[in-house]
């Protein structure tokens, strides 16, 4: 398929703030097609080199692999869907290295906050020409929506709206909506009413991994009221891992940064999703691991002790996050990753359900 093959988008608000539901589809009635989308995840950027984690290279020479290995996806893709952790300690200057990386795309680039994201820098500092914050987008007849799962790591203000805790990255490790973002979901969803919805979003709302996400949450909610939405990405874990919610697919995205094999138990090279999104409302997917030195030596890194705990069940996150930065390097003889990154010293995951 080439490029022109997608029907072009057409934002559904002007800005990420706008409260403003669906602006007209730009695509004639009837006029659809298998519509292409390339998610990427947790690049995880810093405001300079030098943010290596379990890592030899640095976020942005991930990101650089990513681009290059998805370059003909990138061109005949409808969209670019970033979901979140953009940066990694929600420095300005981040968000400025990851637009001047990301503006170049031959495709519209969409991307929404993770829980290691700082609001302010983030609106202020990623938005390009080419690079957007718009709450949901059309594209024939599907809907892309954009949310802010990130409520618990946010507080309300005395003028209604909400503001980053400093326990942000910590607090925010499961998805969950403000009142605000989900009543403008409620009514963007309620406007366009489109044919098919892909909801996109930071943490996953899996079973195993997000149990306060379940019952009635308020995202659960929303997904249960809105029988179009089919299918919904996320990244936040760094792994090629599905499942389901609320009865709708989830499909979790690698890191362009680093990952994780949980299959195999070991770290992972840079990674990313495609889509393609038919007509029918069916949603075909697969993942893709770049060859190449970056893989071949993080698959080569030993795996954290704490990622090995977690990943063979002797540890939960909820545990983990208990620890104090002192408690958890008496325990595994280290820092704990995010401490290490506050401080100066290389860092970049944060343990104990803080990806």
């Amino acid at each position: 398929m080439t490029p022109s093959a997608n029907p072009a988008p057409s934002p559904a608000a002007p800005d990420a703030t706008a409260p403003s539901p669906v602006a007209p589809d730009a695509t004639a009635p009837g006029d659809v097609h298998v519509v292409r989308v390339v998610q990427f995840s947790d690049t995880h950027f810093r405001a300079a080199p030098g943010a290596r984690s379990f890592t030899a290279h640095e976020p942005e020479d991930g990101l650089a692999a990513v681009l290059a290995d998805a370059a003909r996806a990138v061109e005949e893709a409808a969209a670019v869907v970033v979901t979140g952790d953009l940066a990694d300690l929600g420095e300005p200057a981040a968000y400025e290295r990851l637009g001047e990386a990301l503006d170049p795309l031959p495709a519209p680039v969409y991307c929404l906050p993770g829980n290691h994201d700082r609001q302010d820098p983030l609106q202020a500092c990623l938005p390009r020409p080419n690079v957007h914050l718009e709450p949901a987008v059309r594209i024939g007849n599907w809907l892309l929506l954009l949310l802010d799962t990130n409520a618990d790591g946010r507080e309300p203000t005395a003028d209604g709206g909400h503001r980053d805790r400093e326990d942000r990255v910590h607090a925010a490790s499961q998805p969950n909506l403000t009142p605000v973002e989900a009543a403008r979901a409620r009514a963007i969803l309620t406007a366009a009413r489109a044919e098919h919805v892909f909801l996109w979003l930071h943490q996953p709302p899996l079973p195993e991994t997000a149990p306060a996400a379940q019952g009635d949450s308020e995202l659960a909610l929303l997904v249960r009221d809105f029988p179009a939405i089919r299918a919904i990405g996320a990244g936040h874990l760094h792994g090629d891992l599905s499942g389901t919610f609320e009865g709708r697919p989830v499909y979790v995205c690698p890191s362009s940064f680093m990952s994780i094999d949980t299959e195999l138990r070991r770290l992972d090279g840079p990674g990313y999703r495609t889509y393609l999104l038919h007509p029918d409302g069916r949603v075909e997917t697969e993942v893709r691991t770049v060859p190449g030195p970056l893989t071949d030596a993080m698959r080569a890194t030993p795996l954290p002790a704490f990622l090995a705990d977690l990943l063979s069940g002797r540890a939960t996150p909820e545990e983990l996050a208990a620890l104090d930065d002192a408690q958890f390097e008496a325990r595994y003889g280290e820092p704990r990753p995010m401490a290490r990154a506050r401080s100066g010293r290389t860092g970049g995951e944060a343990a104990g359900g803080t990806r």
